[in-house]
């Protein structure tokens, strides 16, 4: 999976994560947009997978925060 902000043109990759030795739990976690203050963005989770094996991604309460 990717985390992903896209802000006019450009297209910048967060986190890239991968199910390859994955727990079963939740694990939080945060990223900085502080760069992209006063900017309108967007923020994408791609996830991708083949035709040999599922993979599974769960991505819960999201929010952005100013602070």
């Amino acid at each position: 999976m990717k985390v992903q902000v896209v802000s006019g043109g450009t297209t910048t990759t967060l986190a890239t994560y991968s199910n390859v030795n994955a727990n079963s739990t939740y694990t939080q976690k945060s990223f900085s947009l502080s760069a992209y203050k006063g900017k309108s963005v967007s923020v994408k989770f791609l996830m991708s997978e083949d035709s040999s094996l599922q993979t599974s991604f769960v991505v819960d309460d999201t929010s952005v925060t100013n602070g």
